[in-house]
């Protein structure tokens, strides 16, 4: 029997339906721009760019352009020619659909359904990542090359670092400066927003780095609270969360990264040059004539985690001791801070969620948690402006207010951080405030981790693995295995889920639910807070 090669027949069998759906999609996306962006990169002014013909209004815009090319191809790589020719156009929804949702492989559960908080991937290129869209302004320039760069060290370990480029969809290209701005303008709050969420959703994979899934743009826009917006209607809302995860997708990251002093227990996390995300953007809805559609019912994005998972984010590799395996925890409560009215709250939400240079069990000053906030030159004008000076110390105290009223714990040092300086306080402050607030100390933990009976400790480092000690640790503790399989299914959690809470393998939870691990006293106590058991 002669093989059916049209797009429509291509993808009846379900088996491998996603790997093969992806693959054409990023095929087509790979054509245009080997195709068209050498044109514009040629190109010397405006006129010159109008060779680039991706049907937009605004043919210098390169974001735009592609953008709009990506969806079309999009389209094309599922309705074929014929099927608009016979008017299918309306079933283009369903046709989508049908070859997304009938592979279990890559549906995923809402976050949040269970507690108010979910592990995230927290990897020092997360952090990194994070920097190069909240505080793009003074992370991007133009290496020597011309190229779009953002470099990052460490003061614990000078030799290690971290380097982000922008791309484009399909290979691999480092773009120059000009052309990278388009795209590094797109990053902001919304991008980081979604970039935690990509990191809580990678979380759930037992190899993220081999897994594929998907998450409705209609779920993205409740989870950072657009569903509250009036001011745009649903598929305006839709296509910047496409745009948005467009920009991620074309974010790059490489790293020299080893962890641990000695020769013996270095870890070597360093990773080749790849994006932080593979993202493919499936819109459906009404296709127009022109096999286009303009406003999209739904958007789907499928979201392949980047090869850094392997080195930061793998926990046989951790066991093994020879990648990492380094995760955090988000509260619910960060994604829906509105970054336009309590700007600097999410700012400090968003980097203490991520940064490990601040243990949950140690003082900071004012100064140090502005300056992972912040650019430096924000600071620096407040030192010697007054007026500046005010306003900081108002945002500061707005935004630890809010995260007060949000359910994080926040402790004033009784002798650095006396009660005139705090928020709140109706007392006026006195000449040379500034100094001493810069330098008073206090104590801020995420609601996740306030109380041990909400969450394990946190792990930001590798993975320390220490000889089994034969002694009362190894002994069972009367924890039955049916009581931890009841609980955990009550929760409505996967054996994955409480593995990631845990810090152990999926392996061994099943295997402590058949009965045939014993429970050491130190894992059981964990396993009783997290279950409520």
């Amino acid at each position: 029997m002669t093989q059916d090669n049209s797009k429509p027949t291509k993808f009846n069998d379900i088996d491998g339906l996603t790997n093969s759906f992806i693959s054409e999609i990023k095929d087509n996306i790979r054509q245009v721009i080997r195709d068209k962006l050498p044109q514009y990169l040629q190109s010397e002014n405006a006129s010159a760019r109008g060779e680039l013909s991706f049907d937009t209004e605004d043919n210098s815009n390169l974001f735009e352009a592609i953008f709009n090319q990506v969806l079309y191809s999009t389209v094309s790589s599922i309705v074929s020619d014929n099927d608009l020719d016979k008017n299918l156009k309306s079933e283009y929804h369903n046709i989508i659909n049908n070859k997304i949702k009938s592979s279990n492989k890559t549906q995923q559960g809402s976050l949040f359904k269970s507690q108010p908080f979910e592990a995230i991937a927290a990897a020092a290129l997360m952090a990194s990542s994070m920097n190069c869209q909240i505080k793009k302004e003074v992370t991007w320039q133009a290496n020597k090359d011309g190229v779009a760069h953002s470099l990052h060290k460490t003061k614990d370990y000078p030799k290690n670092y971290i380097e982000h480029y922008i791309t484009t969809p399909g290979d691999i290209t480092l773009l120059p400066w000009k052309e990278a701005q388009q795209i590094i303008e797109k990053f902001g709050f919304t991008s980081a927003k979604l970039h935690l969420i990509f990191a809580a959703y990678t979380m759930q994979q037992e190899k993220p780095w081999e897994s594929l899934f998907t998450i409705d743009g209609s779920d993205l826009i409740e989870k950072i609270g657009w569903d509250k917006r009036t001011d745009l209607p649903k598929h305006e809302k839709l296509l910047e969360i496409a745009k948005t995860a467009f920009a991620l997708d074309c974010l790059l990251v490489k790293t020299v990264w080893v962890e641990g002093r000695s020769k013996k227990g270095r870890i070597n996390a360093s990773t080749p040059i790849g994006r932080m995300w593979n993202i493919t953007i499936v819109p459906y809805g009404q296709v127009n004539l022109s096999g286009k559609i303009e406003k999209p019912d739904e958007v789907k994005l499928v979201i392949q985690p980047g090869t850094w998972t392997k080195y930061f984010l793998n926990r046989a590799g951790a066991e093994s001791r020879e990648a990492l395996y380094q995760f955090s925890y988000l509260a619910q409560e960060v994604l829906k801070i509105d970054p336009y009215h309590d700007e600097l709250a999410l700012r400090l939400a968003i980097f203490l969620t991520l940064d490990s240079r601040f243990p949950l069990d140690r003082d900071c000053t004012v100064q140090e948690l502005l300056e992972i906030a912040l650019p430096t030159t924000t600071i620096d004008k407040a030192r010697s402006d007054c007026r500046r000076a005010y306003d900081l110390k108002q945002r500061w105290d707005v935004a630890i207010t809010l995260l007060l009223k949000l359910g994080w714990q926040i402790t004033f040092d009784e002798k650095t951080y006396p009660s005139w300086l705090r928020p709140n306080s109706k007392e006026k402050n006195p000449r040379g405030y500034l100094n001493k607030f810069m330098n008073a100390l206090l104590n801020v933990k995420p609601p996740a981790l306030i109380l041990g009976s909400t969450a394990p400790k946190l792990e930001t480092k590798a993975k320390r693995l220490k000889p089994k000690a034969k002694d009362k640790a190894s002994q069972s503790i009367k924890l039955t295995s049916s009581q931890i399989r009841e609980a955990r299914i009550a929760k409505d959690w996967s054996q994955a889920k409480l593995a990631g809470f845990l810090g152990v393998s999926q392996k061994l939870v099943s295997m402590i639910e058949l009965g045939q691990h014993p429970i050491n006293p130190q894992l059981g106590e964990k396993i009783q807070t997290l279950l409520d058991i």
